[in-house]
């Protein structure tokens, strides 16, 4: 098996055999590159050391950063193709009791082999000499990629025992890769899920969000049912619980893993990317019979779930608390009319939530009327402003102005063509001489 290299990869390689060793590429280029494409990073990796790379590569054409000194991780740049590549020193590790992440203690190797015992599954084990342009395979890596499996280098319990994420790896690259879990690797995994609890929940987000996104990791692979699929392996695993542990508080651990499993993902299914989010905290909450409130959409999305920011709960939180309200129904065309106003940040993406749905082609007909008739949305739409206010209506403090254009907007929204300066201005006249 031989592979397309760059210049620069080659230059950089002279450089390493000059110093005592041989440069090779490791891990998900060649694993892709096995399936036909090379959609990803190039990690690199050698027996040289983080502070042997800096020196070595003062005044060459590459720059040479540590990421993670315990590690031995080097950034290394190519100023001349703009290339980057991910170096690690071959290395060994050994853990504490749990699942934590991060090992207890990393001994610098010699032994490429080594190198490869400590690493998570056998298609992200494989190397590629550089010098020899030849592979290194010690756990039939290719085989199981080329049969589209993943599997464990060593025993699925030795592995999952030194680092409990790669549990939500298993199920991330799966739906990735498009690959099947080794049968014996998926049942340890739910045996040994408990070790997720001893994650921190920063490592918890970038898995869950990839999960969700799996079908656009790569181009050449689209599986539009990846994201269901890893979803359906979590609650298999019974993961839930450890994922989510402000709900877990909430709710009881056992209740959130019960009740998430069958056929719980329903409005997810059908969403595309724009509203997976949206979708996956609407189910769980479905799911668990919980209120569509705020309190309840931080609880899975906020610090103690998924982490996203502040900013994106809220978001989150309005347009769910706008969909179940939509999903009630409105009794009046001027009912219709304010909530389109008052949720007019979002009122766009709610309504393409629910095409996706066959939902809410009123709103959209009713928005659309809105719009011609030019009902101001938001204050920055009224032909009034604070400052208008204050030099018309000088007595008025400055604490009402609020209150004053919240009232005016509602009120445009029901007479559209009262939304002139002067006819604004000759209603608040007659208002507040009441």
């Amino acid at each position: 098996m031989k592979i397309e290299i760059s210049q620069s990869l080659k230059d950089l390689n002279k450089i390493f055999l000059q110093n005592g060793s041989p440069l090779y590429i490791v891990g998900g280029y060649i694993r892709n590159a096995c399936l036909g494409f090379c959609e990803t990073d190039i990690d690199v990796c050698s027996s040289l050391k983080a502070e042997q790379i800096l020196e070595m590569l003062k005044n060459t054409p590459y720059k040479a950063k540590i990421v993670n000194s315990n590690l031995g991780t080097v950034l290394i740049e190519s100023s001349i193709s703009d290339e980057q590549y991910e170096h690690t020193t071959w290395r060994f590790e050994s853990y504490g009791v749990g699942g934590n992440h991060s090992p207890e203690k990393v001994e610098f190797v010699s032994d490429i082999k080594l190198d490869a015992s400590r690493r998570d599954f056998t298609c992200n084990a494989i190397y590629y000499n550089l010098e020899t342009e030849q592979v290194v395979d010690f756990y039939n890596g290719i085989e199981d990629v080329y049969a589209h499996i993943l599997r464990t280098v060593e025993t699925p319990e030795y592995v999952f025992s030194r680092d409990g994420l790669r549990i939500l790896r298993l199920v991330r690259m799966a739906c990735e890769l498009d690959f099947e879990i080794d049968e014996n690797c998926f049942s340890v995994a739910k045996l040994m899920v408990n070790k997720l609890d001893d994650i921190s929940q920063e490592r918890f987000n970038k898995e869950i969000i990839s999960i969700l996104f799996s079908d656009y990791k790569y181009d050449s692979i689209k599986n539009p049912h990846s994201p269901i699929r890893g979803l359906k392996l979590l609650s298999q695993l019974k993961a839930w619980g450890y994922v989510l542990p402000a709900l877990s508080s909430e709710v009881g651990i056992e209740k959130i893993n019960n009740l998430l499993e069958g056929d719980w993902c329903r409005m997810i299914a059908k969403m595309p990317p724009i509203h997976r989010v949206t979708a996956f905290v609407y189910d769980i909450l479905f799911a668990l019979n919980l209120p569509f409130t705020f309190k309840n959409v931080n609880l899975v999305l906020g610090q103690g779930g998924v982490m996203l920011s502040k900013n994106e709960v809220l978001i989150q939180s309005e347009i769910i608390e706008a969909y179940t309200k939509a999903l009630a129904g409105f009794k009046t065309e001027d009912e219709l009319r304010l909530f389109i106003q008052q949720n007019n940040k979002i009122i766009l993406r709610l309504i393409d939530l629910g095409k996706n749905l066959n939902q809410f082609d009123n709103i959209l007909l009713e928005y659309n009327h809105m719009k011609i008739d030019k009902v101001p949305l938001s204050l920055k739409d009224l032909d009034i402003n604070g400052n208008d206010i204050a030099k018309f209506f000088p007595n008025v403090k400055k604490q009402q102005y609020g209150k004053i254009l919240d009232n005016l907007l509602k009120k445009c929204c029901l007479i559209p063509e009262l939304n002139q300066k002067k006819k604004l201005i000759e209603f608040l006249k007659r208002d507040l001489m009441k």
